[in-house]
C-alpha cells in the first residue's frame, strides 16, 4: 500500500508539470508561427495588402440538370427517370385551344341578374373560375348570360353554349 501511494504523490507532484510544459512548448510553436507569417497574417513572401471581408470572393455554386444518364442523376432519387429529356421549354404568344366538354346546365336568376350553371358550377356575367371536364380541370370566363345561350372564353376561344332543345 505504501508503493501505490508514492505512486500517486510523485504524480500529483509531476502530472501540474507535465501539462505546464506542454502548454509553454504549444505556446512557442504559436509565437514561432505568428513570427513567420508577420503581424499581419500573410505568410512570409507574400504581400500584407488589407483584406476586408468584402474584397474576398465567395464561389457561386452552379446546378446542371443533365440531359441523359451519362450526365448526371439526382441525388435524392438516382433511379429517377424524370430529369431525362425534360430540355428548354418553349413559349409562345398564341392562345391555346381548349378542347373539353364544356356543357351549359341552366340559366337562372331573373332578367337583370342572371346566373348559368356551366359543367355544374354557377357563373355571373364576368366571372371567371375553373370546371371540372372529362379531359381536366379547365378555367373558363363567363362573358354574357342571354335568355337561352351563355357566352364564355376558355383558352383564348370564344364560344357560345346553348341549352339543350326540350328543357
Amino acid at each position: 500500500m505504501n508503493c501505490q501511494f508514492q505512486i500517486m504523490k510523485s504524480l500529483l507532484i509531476c502530472f501540474p508539470k507535465m501539462v505546464m510544459a506542454c502548454a509553454l512548448a504549444l505556446f512557442g510553436t504559436f509565437l514561432a508561427a505568428t513570427a513567420a507569417t508577420g503581424a499581419t497574417g500573410t505568410a512570409p513572401g507574400k504581400s500584407s495588402g488589407s483584406t476586408n471581408a468584402a474584397e474576398l470572393e465567395i464561389p457561386k455554386s452552379s446546378f446542371v440538370v443533365p440531359n441523359i444518364p451519362k450526365d448526371g442523376k439526382d441525388p435524392f432519387f438516382p433511379r429517377s427517370t424524370r430529369v431525362y429529356g425534360a430540355g428548354p421549354v418553349a413559349t409562345t404568344n398564341v392562345p391555346t385551344v381548349v378542347v373539353a366538354d364544356i356543357h351549359l346546365n341552366g340559366i337562372s336568376g331573373s332578367a337583370d341578374h342572371r346566373l348559368a350553371i356551366i359543367n355544374n358550377r354557377t357563373f355571373e356575367s364576368g366571372e371567371e373560375a375553373e370546371v371540372s371536364t372529362t379531359s381536366g380541370r379547365v378555367r373558363i370566363r363567363c362573358l354574357e348570360i342571354q335568355a337561352e345561350a351563355v357566352v364564355i372564353q376558355a383558352g383564348g376561344e370564344r364560344r357560345v353554349l346553348r341549352l339543350r332543345s326540350g328543357l
